[in-house]
């Protein structure tokens, strides 16, 4: 069992609902998704904004899409991405895991984006590459 310290003091009332922090809106940096270029051998999508777990789903949906389409590559170009956190990287390892069982070369390519720079470079040495 987790203890954790309360915010306010025991027998007084909790905060009124109306200041407690609102779950997290969705921002411009939201991630979004396009395709740059198709041809039926290879799909080149760019990711932009902020890829996290409250944005991961539309990422993911998108690339599972593609990879059912079976091209012979899926290049997914993350320059435009300004924060990948760990869940948009499991969502990248999983994009891996279906397109070499689908046949398909998945190419993820971290662009000019510092964040996904970072998070593939660690990716690589946690993985020994």
């Amino acid at each position: 069992m987790t203890t954790h310290h309360w915010p306010w003091p025991i027998g007084a009332d909790a905060p009124a609902a109306h200041r407690l922090p609102s779950p997290r809106a969705p921002s411009e940096a939201d991630p979004g998704s396009r395709i740059r270029w198709k041809s039926a051998d290879a799909v080149v999508v760019e990711v932009t904004g902020e890829v996290d777990l409250c944005t991961v789903a539309r990422l993911a949906a998108v690339l599972d899409e593609h990879v059912r389409a079976r091209p012979g590559v899926l290049r997914v170009d993350l320059g435009q991405v300004g924060f990948l956190g760990a869940a948009g990287i499991r969502v990248l390892l999983r994009a891996e895991r279906h397109a070499e069982a689908a046949g398909v070369h998945l190419v993820v390519d971290a662009g000019g984006s510092r964040a996904a720079v970072r998070a593939l470079d660690l990716l690589d040495r946690l993985q020994g590459r």
